[in-house]
Formats: C-alpha cells, structure tokens, sequence
C-alpha cells in the first residue's frame, strides 16, 4: 500500500489495488473526471458482493 492515498499507476496498477479490496467490501465509491463503461470490464467480477455503489463523475477539474 502506498503511503499516500493516490494512485498514479507508476508503481501500482489502480485495477489492481480495486480488484484486491472489492471482494471484501459492501459498499464502493469511486470519483473520476470521465467514465468509460469499458473501465468496468476489467474489475466487473469483483462487485458480486457490493450491495452499493456510488459514482461522483465530471468531465472538468477545478483549478486555482
């Protein structure tokens, strides 16, 4: 696990890190700048479990 909460997919893959912490969660909730449904393939085995899932999605990101 990385010792800050983003991952950049330098030193480990953000698919990986999902499927490793799917199966033992109720609930997900995932914030992204876009959504492609061709990103869910990849970890859509995972979510049997997931009663909730939440998405925060925006094709924008605030600046300053």
């Amino acid at each position: 696990m990385p010792v800050h909460d983003i991952i950049d997919n330098r030193n480990e893959r953000l698919v990986a890190h999902i499927n490793r912490i799917l199966p033992s969660v109720e609930r997900a909730k995932f914030a992204g700048g876009y959504f492609f449904l061709s990103g869910f393939e990849p970890i859509q085995k995972n979510f049997q479990g997931v009663s909730e899932l939440k998405l925060l999605i925006g094709n924008t990101t605030c600046g300053g």
